[in-house]
C-alpha cells in the first residue's frame, strides 16, 4: 500500500508537470543549489522507479471469482479470460492456494464472488457522499442501515420491486468486503481488514426510509432489506487505490448518475473504523459505502418499473446490471419442523460442545444443531452441573437475521391501537450475548435502557407466509433484552443519525440458555427488574401484532431462514422509572416458562481513535 500511494505520487506529479518543481523544493530545503544536470538524472531515475513499481502494482492487483461447472462451485483468480482453480474461499479460508487448474471464462457461469451462504452481514451507509457543487459537510457519525444476507443477487438476476412501491431506486455504490475480523479498529490500521471491494447496486424504496414512520406504511427495515435488493458484481477485486475511483449508472442504457469516491465523506478506513467501535466487523461482512452525489442526474426518471434495466460500472472493478421485475405473492417454504418438544440447550463439555435436550438436571446430547434439521440423541447424558451453558444457537453461524419489534404492546392506559406496520429494526448476531454476560455501555449514551422480550427462534424457510400457517415456522421461543440507546433511535438526520447501532452494538442482544418448544406463549408474563426495582411488567396476551402476524408481514419482504431471531417487543415501563443506566446496574429479566436472565452493565472497551 506504501509502495501504491509513493506510485500514485509520483504519477502525478509527472503527469502535471510538477517534479521538477518538487526536486528544486527538496532542494531548497536541503540548501542545495540543484543545477540542471543533476535535476534531469533525478528525473530520470524517478521514473525508472515509477516504472519499477507500476509494473509491481499491476501484479498486486487480484481479481477472485467464484463461477459454476459440471463438478459445483469454485472460487478462482481470473487473469483476461483464464480463471486460475482456488483450493477453498479466499475471503473465508486459511492458506488457500491455487491448485494449477485453470478453466476458461467463457465455459464457466460467474456466481457472486463471495459466497452468500457464509456472509456474517450486510451493511450500507446513507448519505455519504458531498455533492461536488458545494462545500464538503463534515458528518461525525455515518448513518448506517442494515441489508438481510437473502438480499444478496448476482449479477443479471432479477431484482423484486415490492408491492406497494412508490419510489424505488437504484443506487449504484463501492462495496467493501472485510477479510478479518476485527473491533474498536484504528483508522491507520484499518485497510488492513480490506480484503478487496465489488462493484453494487444498494436497491431502495425511499419512501419507507424516512425516520419515525411504521404505521401508515411499512418499517425503515423494508426500505434497504427486502429479497434481491443487495446486487454485487463477478468480481472481488484486491490492491486498487480506492481515493478517485469513477462510478457511472445507466439507466436503460442511458447514463443517470456519475460521481467518485473522491467526494466521500467517509472513506474506506474511516467507515471501517467508525463501525467497529460499536460492532465486531467479521471476516466476510460486507459494506455498501454509499452512492455518489448527485445520486442522479437533472430529468433522470426517479421511480423504476417493472422491465427497467439499470447497470452499475466502477473503473477498474466492474459491472454489475440487473433488470427489474414486480414481487409475485407466491408462498415458499422448507421443510417442516420434526422436533420433539423439550428445552434446548447448548453446552461446552471435556470433548467439545454440543446440543442438548434439557431434561431436569440431565442433558440428553443431539448429534447436531436441531433448528437447522432433523437430529438424533447420541446416548450420552450430562449432569448439568458438569457442564457449561452457552448461547442456545451458534453466535458465529453465517447469515442469521436478528430483528426486534418497537413498540408492540398496547398501553394500559390507552385504548388498544391497530398497527398495521409493525415497526422492524436490525440486531446483529455479533450483539448476541448469554444471559448472565455483562453488556456493554458506550461512553457517548444518553438513554441507554434495558427491553425485557419474548424471542421467536425461526426454524424452517420460508417466504410469503399466510398468518394461519406461521406459528409452523417457529422453532421455539426463548428469554431475550433488547437493549437499547433511545437516543440515537429517535435523533433527526445530521444529529446523530446512530439508527442502526442503537439496536445493532455488540452484547445488545441478550438471550436466554434455553429453547423452549411447545410452550404456549399466548399469554405469559414479562417483568424486567433494574437493581431489584420493577421497572416494567405485563402479558404476551397484550401485543399489538402477536407472533404468526409478525412472521408473516416480514416474510413479504425478506426470506426468513431457520436460525433467524425476532424480538418481538418490550412492555412500557412504570411510571417515574430512571431509565438511563449507569455502568455497575444489574438488570433481570423474567418469563413464564422460561426462567429468568440477569445481566450487568460494564464499561465498553476504550475506541482507539
Amino acid at each position: 500500500m506504501i509502495l501504491y500511494n509513493i506510485t500514485a505520487f509520483i504519477k502525478v506529479q509527472i503527469v502535471s508537470g510538477k517534479m521538477s518543481n518538487h526536486v528544486e523544493g527538496m532542494g531548497k530545503m536541503l540548501r542545495v543549489s540543484v543545477v540542471k544536470p543533476i535535476k534531469a538524472m533525478c528525473l530520470i531515475v524517478v521514473a525508472t522507479v515509477f516504472n519499477f513499481i507500476s509494473s509491481a502494482q499491476v501484479d498486486e492487483v487480484t481479481r477472485y471469482v467464484r463461477f459454476t461447472d459440471d463438478s459445483g462451485t469454485h472460487s478462482g483468480i481470473l487473469k483476461e479470460d483464464m480463471i486460475s482453480v482456488l483450493n477453498g474461499d479466499p475471503i473465508f479460508d486459511d492458506d488457500v492456494v491455487q491448485t494449477g487448474e485453470t478453466v476458461s471464462l467463457g465455459s464457466v457461469d460467474l456466481e457472486i464472488p463471495i459466497d452468500p451462504t457464509r456472509v456474517p452481514n450486510v451493511l450500507g451507509v446513507a448519505g455519504n457522499s458531498n455533492n461536488p457543487d458545494r462545500d464538503p459537510v463534515a458528518v461525525d457519525h455515518p448513518r448506517w442501515f442494515s441489508k438481510a444476507t437473502t438480499s444478496l443477487a448476482k449479477n443479471g438476476a432479477s431484482v423484486e420491486v415490492p408491492f406497494g412501491a412508490t419510489n424505488f431506486n437504484f443506487e449504484g455504490e463501492l462495496v467493501l468486503i472485510i477479510g478479518k475480523q476485527g473491533r474498536h479498529i484504528p483508522e491507520s490500521e484499518a485497510i488492513d481488514y480490506l480484503f478487496g471491494v465489488s462493484v453494487g447496486n444498494d436497491w431502495s424504496e425511499n419512501d419507507w426510509c424516512g425516520e419515525g414512520r411504521g404505521v401508515e406504511e411499512p418499517s425503515h427495515v423494508f426500505c434497504k432489506a427486502g429479497d434481491t435488493f443487495a446486487t454485487l458484481g463477478d468480481q472481488v477485486v484486491k490492491g486498487l487505490d480506492l481515493s478517485d475511483m469513477q462510478l457511472t449508472v445507466r439507466l436503460n442504457g442511458t447514463v443517470a448518475a456519475q460521481g467518485t469516491t473522491a467526494d466521500f465523506r467517509d472513506d474506506a478506513a474511516t467507515l471501517i473504523s467508525k463501525l467497529s467501535h460499536f460492532i465486531t466487523l467479521k471476516r466476510g461482512d460486507m459494506i455498501y459505502t454509499g452512492t455518489v452525489a448527485p445520486p442522479q442526474l437533472p430529468g433522470t426518471r426517479r421511480q423504476l418499473w417493472q422491465d427497467d434495466v439499470v447497470e452499475v460500472e466502477i473503473e477498474d472493478v466492474g459491472i454489475v446490471s440487473n433488470q427489474l421485475v414486480r414481487t409475485t405473492r407466491m408462498a415458499s417454504s422448507g421443510p417442516a419442523i420434526d422436533a420433539p418438544n423439550g428445552k434446548y440447550v447448548r453446552f461446552n463439555h471435556s470433548s467439545g460442545t454440543s446440543y442438548g435436550l434439557l431434561n431436569d438436571n440431565e442433558i440428553l446430547e443431539l448429534d447436531d444443531n436441531p433448528i437447522i434439521g432433523e437430529v438424533q440423541q447420541t446416548g450420552r447424558k450430562f449432569q448439568i452441573n458438569s457442564v457449561e451453558l452457552e448461547l442456545p444457537i451458534d453466535s458465529e453461524s453465517p447469515g442469521r437475521k436478528v430483528l426486534a419489534v418497537a413498540a408492540n404492546y398496547h398501553s394500559t392506559n390507552a385504548p388498544p391501537r391497530q398497527v398495521p406496520h409493525p415497526r422492524f429494526m436490525f440486531k446483529h448476531s455479533s450483539g448476541l450475548s448469554g444471559q448472565n454476560g455483562d453488556v456493554e455501555r458506550p461512553p457517548e449514551v444518553e438513554m441507554f435502557i434495558p427491553e425485557g422480550e419474548l424471542v421467536l427462534v425461526i426454524g424452517r424457510e420460508g417466504r410469503h407466509i399466510p398468518v394461519n400457517e406461521a406459528n409452523d415456522y417457529i422453532f421455539g421461543v426463548a428469554l431475550g433484552n433488547d437493549w437499547s440507546e433511545l437516543s440515537w433511535i429517535t435523533a433527526g438526520p445530521g444529529v446523530r443519525p446512530l439508527k442502526l447501532v442503537s439496536k445493532a452494538t455488540d452484547t445488545w442482544a441478550a438471550i436466554g440458555n434455553e429453547i423452549v418448544r411447545g410452550l404456549d406463549y399466548s399469554h405469559l408474563e414479562i417483568s424486567t427488574h433494574v437493581n431489584g426495582n420493577l421497572l416494567s411488567s405485563g402479558y404476551t396476551s397484550t401485543m399489538i401484532n402477536n407472533p404468526a402476524r409478525l412472521i408473516s408481514y416480514l416474510s413479504r419482504y425478506m426470506t426468513l431462514k431457520p436460525g433467524d431471531l425476532i424480538y418481538t417487543g418490550a412492555i412500557s415501563p412504570k411510571s417515574g422509572m430512571r431509565r438511563n443506566l449507569s455502568v455497575g446496574d444489574v438488570v433481570q429479566v423474567e418469563i413464564d416458562g422460561l426462567g429468568s436472565m440477569e445481566q450487568q452493565v460494564v464499561d465498553m472497551p476504550q475506541w482507539l481513535r
